[in-house]
């Protein structure tokens, strides 16, 4: 009975890390555009991969930090926003190699989100109509 078990966690996991790889996968594609769409210019696909990791990173240090003094899903919504624009300055540069702003990037971020969000809510609205009509069609 444990071995089954086992083999089920063991399935979860594998599961839980394709979605993670998938999703950072995505993410950097979606912020690829999003950069484009604001600057004009497309960055590399790596540099975007990077600055999505290094978001999540640093978005999940602090949200762990500012989570022992308040417990907020705005200011966490507001953490990720700024610490995003902050990595897209940082890490995505313009054609000539200069850094874009603050300002640019804060629309980049929220463009990003933007899509990302109306993505998720495609992708979850798509499951639950898939699994919906398959838990109805077993009765």
């Amino acid at each position: 009975m444990s071995n089954t078990f086992a083999a089920l966690a063991g399935m979860g996991m594998f599961a839980v890390l394709i979605m993670i790889v998938v999703g950072i996968a995505l993410g950097a594609l979606i912020l690829s555009v999003s950069f484009r769409l604001v600057v004009g210019f497309m960055p590399p696909y790596l540099r975007a991969l990077g600055a999505v990791v290094l978001t999540y990173v640093a978005v999940f240090v602090v949200t762990l930090i500012l989570g022992l003094v308040v417990h907020s899903s705005v200011l966490s919504l507001i953490v990720t926003f700024l610490v995003g624009a902050a990595v897209v300055n940082y890490l995505l540069t313009a054609a000539d190699g200069s850094q874009i702003g603050f300002g640019k990037a804060c629309v980049v971020e929220l463009v990003n989100m933007v899509i990302g969000i109306v993505l998720g809510l495609i992708i979850a609205f798509t499951f639950a109509a898939v699994f919906g009509a398959a838990l109805f069609g077993m009765h």
